[in-house]
Order: structure tokens, then sequence, then C-alpha cells
């Protein structure tokens, strides 16, 4: 259902092309659970190792998580070009390193090799994907139906395939999965369970391996 829109191959190259000229920017360490705060629009930010989310939070505290980053993926880059400041809260789930590209860097780097703008338009895209959709699924899913959508499309976007299945790389706590998809930590403690019931999925140290894919999907109610 995702391999279409999330292509292993082409994200693997957008994070390679990045991690490379990350190499030119300022490096700064975070540590575990750090707030990663860049104020103006003239930097564009690459997380070289760890891995991060961007969040929007209600008036009441309540997170919605939008995006999770590994290694070779950017931030920023809408600002950047677009204007404007996203509104997102960004912090470090692990001891991360970010690359830093000023903007004399970074107009340095597209007239050295245009052919990076594909990338960064990846990217973009790829995020406007990503919500398109989460929202289609918190609109159209039943609580089971969104837990079994939020595990299939992590999996095309940062998973890989294994002698035991498809694993999703990222660790995900019960807690983090509810504020992906929006809805309590016991619903998807509850959906969970029952993918492992019925051999549809696994754990592992704390990964989740999909083993029947085709079945999972059987649970989402949007095409």
């Amino acid at each position: 259902m995702y391999d279409e829109y999330f292509d292993v191959a082409r994200q693997e190259k957008m994070r390679s092309t990045f991690l490379e000229i990350g190499k030119r920017g300022s490096m700064k360490k975070y540590p575990k659970n750090s707030l990663i705060e860049m104020k103006g629009r003239d930097v564009i930010c690459i997380v070289m190792s760890g891995n991060l989310k961007q969040s929007i939070y209600s008036i009441e505290g309540e997170e919605k998580i939008l995006y999770l980053l590994q290694g070779g993926e950017i931030f920023k880059e809408m600002d950047y070009f677009c204007g404007g400041e996203s509104k997102f809260v960004t912090k470090a789930l692990e001891d991360s390193i970010i690359s830093i590209l000023d903007e004399r860097t970074i107009e340095e780097i597209l007239l050295e090799n245009p052919r990076i703008y594909r990338d960064i338009i990846h990217s973009i895209t790829r995020k406007f994907r990503i919500v398109m959709f989460q929202m289609a699924n918190m609109a159209f899913s039943d609580s089971i139906g969104k837990v079994a959508d939020t595990l299939i499309r992590l999996y095309y976007q940062e998973g890989e395939e294994t002698g035991q299945g498809k694993k999703i790389n990222e660790r995900f706590t019960h807690e983090e999965i509810a504020k992906l998809i929006g809805c309590s930590r016991v619903t998807v403690t509850r959906a969970l369970n029952k993918f492992k019931d019925e051999g549809i999925i696994d754990t592992a140290n704390g990964e989740i391996i999909i083993r029947d894919i085709e079945n999972l999907e059987k649970y989402i109610k949007w095409k």
C-alpha cells in the first residue's frame, strides 16, 4: 500500500546525500530528551546521528507527533525555502548530532550541485505525504485500523526486510505510538496484543516485526 509512496532506494539516496553535505555544517550534540531550538529561517538542519521527533501541542498540552527523523533526514527546510517559521517542538529521542548549515553554505552547495534540489523536494514531499496519510487514517480508521495503518507506514518509511519479517527499525513505546495516531496508550496496547495473538506481528527487544503484512492491511479502512 505504501511502497509506491516511500520508495526505499530513493529514501536511502536522499539520506546519503544529506549526510554527505552535512559534513560542511556546524555540528552540535543533543543528549536524549533534550529540546532542539533553532530560531530563524536562514538555516537547514541535518540529523547526522540519532533520532528526533517533531510534534505539535494543544493549548492543554496534548501532544501529536508529526515526524520522526533519523540520520540523513533534515528539518527547517520548509522554513528556509517557503518563509515563516514552523511551530514544531523538536526533541531528541536518543543522543543525537545535528549539522547546522547556514545560508552561505546552503547557497554554495546548491550552486555546486543543483541536483540536491531534488532531494530537498523529496524531503518536503515525503513529509506532506506523511501528514496526508496521518489525516486519512485518523478520519476513516477505527482504533485497531489506526494502529495497523501506522505500523505499515512506519515500516515503509524506515524499516527493513529481515529473516523474521518486516522490521520497524525504530523502537517505540506504546505511548509514542498513541501520540502518533491520536488515541490512548491502552488502545495501542490492546491492538498490539491482538496482532501478536493472531501471529501478525512479533516484538523483540522493543522492536516491532510485521510477520503477515497482508492480514495487517485488512484492518485498514481507507485506500
